[in-house]
């Protein structure tokens, strides 16, 4: 297995452990839950990086990046869902996406094609977690600091930005499902 590949299976354990940050109560815990999620954040753009210089990209690469993804982005707006901060039905739009998209890349591969991700579905993975990150970012800053924030500011501020990426995201599907629509048998 390459390294891009590890990193890919890296990002997909940072799921659980912050999960697990989020959810138990220690000293610090947001703080400690930016972090896993910055580095989980930031292995997306190493393990594409370093797979492209190389010339190593694969197929699973293609296929498993994307989910890990999904799977980190996911579990950030499901804590987002719980603190308040995103709308369910924003979230479930994001969430119905995510399925389309996969269905869509599922078909090509019984046919033997791979959907790499596009310039349109990297703005959204970058948009969703920006600003996941941003409220993760406040969270531990107020943690640190021992600072009040406005809450009902902040809790519309959040929800404006999950609407945005909510947005691209849907747009992006929409993208994907067209480029991809080719490969449904429609018989």
């Amino acid at each position: 297995m390459n390294l891009p590949n590890k990193i890919t299976i890296f990002r997909m354990i940072t799921v659980p452990v912050l999960l697990a940050a989020v959810l138990i109560d220690f000293p610090f815990h947001w703080t400690a839950s930016l972090v896993i999620y910055f580095l989980g954040c930031m292995s997306d753009t190493v393990d594409g990086n370093i797979a492209r210089k190389r010339q190593i990209v694969t197929d699973f690469g293609k296929l498993m990046d994307p989910l890990a993804d999904k799977a980190l982005v996911m579990t950030a707006f499901l804590v987002m869902v719980k603190l308040g901060y995103c709308d369910i039905v924003c979230f479930s739009f994001m969430l119905a996406r995510e399925f389309l998209v996969s269905g869509v890349r599922m078909i090509a591969a019984t046919k033997g094609a791979v959907i790499a991700a596009n310039k349109f579905g990297k703005a959204k993975t970058f948009l969703q977690m920006a600003s996941t990150g941003i409220v993760f970012l406040v969270l531990a800053f107020v943690e640190l600091t021992g600072l009040s924030i406005n809450e009902k500011a902040f809790t519309i501020a959040a929800m404006v930005m999950f609407w945005i990426a909510c947005t691209v995201s849907v747009l992006s599907g929409i993208k994907y499902a067209k480029d991809g629509w080719f490969m449904i048998e429609t018989k």
